[in-house]
């Protein structure tokens, strides 16, 4: 039962990171296949809202513009009393008799006063017209005419239906200003229909035109019954109804939708295919690798990993494995020979020896596999992490105020990839005293206290920054964060404890770590400087803390 178990963690540990990696290249395709989805719906619903916004307002501009000219054609059928006369007389006279009075009046060689010639003229001069209309006040007929049938004829009143297409132009005498009645202007519904075609493109469309009085002038496309209509009015009552079909923005971006989907679902399967290949032989050498160390530690102290089939980082981690082992092997024996009141001292002398070699060579091993696996973030990580492990474990007591400063960037760099977007830093040193020596951790501790207490993650601003600066007569370092900052008792206690010069080896330290490390940083200061050296803090809740540490010249000490 306990094998079954071992077998089943090693298999699964076999397969997790090609199964992480692969459900996290899978979450991130299908997010993006999401996000292109949903953008491409919305550059749909958006080009349909311009496309019906274009479409009214043209569509309101063509019907006030063919109003005003039907109404300028109306008004000028009627523009002097001659032809007012003209009309009366076809009204009230016999065809027969109307040809007579036409020739016994006497009129202006420039003025016609023909009902018949006049509405001929309009259709020459205007081709969107395509009938004429005249329904006089209180006339029991009313003259009608086709562009097929300009001679027109009359009809009852009481049988006329004006054209849906048409305009009601009002008319008047224009010296009385007395209505005289009304005349219809149809108009060609291709020039509506171009304006249109014009003005949508390629997408689909739906328009209505309704008349003052409640009467559908035009039509194009379906008009369902959940469609957004834009609606307008023109000067003159017409309103104006525009509609994209919802079916369009649906269709298309379901087709879209389907397509994008379809490619990534075919890149996932492309890319897992991939993967399983690529990491197939790599899974058998890892396999032989964890089998052997099972193997090892059960025991068997003379079996070693097989080199010869490994490849690249794991033939690294083998022959180091391998060798650590001839290496402790060795020692053991050693061990074994030396005195028992030296054993203990030996033993963790050894392993002192052994444990940083193996995990700088694992630190680096791990760095190399993330560069090969263009993992380059995570390899700098590792870098600055290593680098970060061998400067602590280093005897030295003090450094140079450039290596300090260097530190704290790697220490800062560590602690901002887990908050990348919402944390900066920037460090700068003077010309000229990057060698100046200082004891060694002074300024980490301060930096650290930053991302230990002062860092709001609710913000996306977070910055902290160090600054050596080189002034007349000393070196001032500043220690800069806009972070939570302090309280003003918390403040005070600080700032009593940093106008110490003098340290009793009982200083109670149990208010807090953040205190603890502000306070060695004063002391260790002062036991390096003596009394060229100051320190100050200024903060305040929710605006930061600023540290200003003074270091006068050495002749002027």
């Amino acid at each position: 039962m306990k094998k079954w178990q071992a077998n089943k963690t090693k298999q699964f540990r076999l397969h997790s990171l090609l199964r992480i990696y692969s459900l996290v290249m899978i979450a991130i395709i299908s997010s993006f296949a999401l996000l292109l989805a949903y953008a491409d719906w919305d550059a749909r619903e958006k080009e349909a809202d311009r496309v019906g916004q274009r479409v009214l307002a043209r569509t309101i501009s063509e019907v006030e513009y063919y109003y005003r000219e039907s109404a300028r054609l109306a008004q000028a059928l009627v523009e002097n009393q001659a032809r007012i006369e003209g009309i009366y007389k076809y009204f009230s006279l016999s065809t027969p008799d109307y040809f007579y009075w036409q020739l016994e009046r006497k009129a202006s060689p420039y003025i016609s006063v023909s009902i018949y010639e006049n509405i001929d003229d309009l259709y020459v001069r205007n081709d969107f017209v395509t009938g004429v209309s005249i329904v006089l006040q209180d006339s029991t007929e009313v003259f009608v005419s086709k562009r097929d049938n300009r001679g027109g004829y009359k009809v009852l009143a009481e049988d006329f239906k004006p054209n849906a297409d048409s305009f009601a132009i009002p008319v008047s005498d224009p010296v009385s200003d007395q209505a005289l009645g009304v005349i219809y202007i149809s108009i060609q519904s291709e020039v509506l229909y171009k304006a249109v075609d014009n003005t949508r493109g390629t997408v689909p469309i739906a328009v209505t035109i309704t008349s003052p009085f409640e009467t559908d002038m035009f039509h194009l496309g379906e008009k369902g019954p959940n469609e957004d209509w834009l609606v307008g009015v023109t000067s003159h009552g017409y309103q104006v109804q525009v509609a994209v079909p919802q079916s369009y923005v649906l269709k298309g971006s379901l087709a879209s939708s389907a397509l994008i989907l379809g490619l990534s679902a075919l890149f996932i399967v492309i890319l897992h295919i991939t993967l399983k290949r690529t990491f197939s032989n790599y899974q058998d050498q890892v396999v032989d690798l964890v089998d052997s160390i099972q193997a090892i530690a059960k025991g068997e102290q003379t079996k070693r990993i097989d080199t010869s089939k490994k490849d690249q980082e794991l033939l690294l981690i083998a022959e180091t494995t391998n060798d650590m082992l001839d290496r402790l092997e060795k020692n053991i024996h050693d061990i074994y020979q030396l005195e028992l009141s030296q054993k203990d001292a030996n033993m963790r002398a050894l392993q002192a020896q052994i444990n940083p070699h193996f995990m700088y060579n694992t630190l680096e091993f791990l760095r190399m596999y993330a560069v090969m696996e263009s993992q380059n973030e995570l390899a700098d990580i590792i870098y600055e992490f290593s680098s970060l492990l061998r400067n602590n474990i280093s005897d030295e007591r003090e450094t140079t105020l450039e290596k300090e400063v260097e530190f704290c960037r790697k220490y800062s760099y560590l602690c901002m990839v887990r908050y990348p977007k919402s944390i900066a830093y920037g460090f700068k040193i003077d010309s000229g005293i990057e060698e100046m020596r200082i004891p060694k951790f002074t300024l980490q501790p301060l930096v650290e206290n930053y991302f230990a207490h002062g860092v709001d993650h609710r913000r996306s601003d977070n910055v902290i920054s160090i600054k050596a600066l080189r002034k007349d007569g000393h070196v001032e370092i500043l220690v800069v964060d806009n972070g939570r900052g302090m309280s003003a008792e918390k403040l005070a206690e600080i700032q009593a404890k940093l106008a110490k010069r003098t340290f009793e080896p009982t200083e109670d330290y149990s208010n807090g770590r953040k205190s603890i490390g502000i306070v060695n940083v004063h002391e260790r200061f002062m036991l390096y400087f003596g009394e060229r050296y100051q320190i100050s803090v200024e903060s305040g809740e929710q605006e930061g803390v600023q540290y200003r540490i003074t270091i006068q010249d050495e002749e002027k000490g």
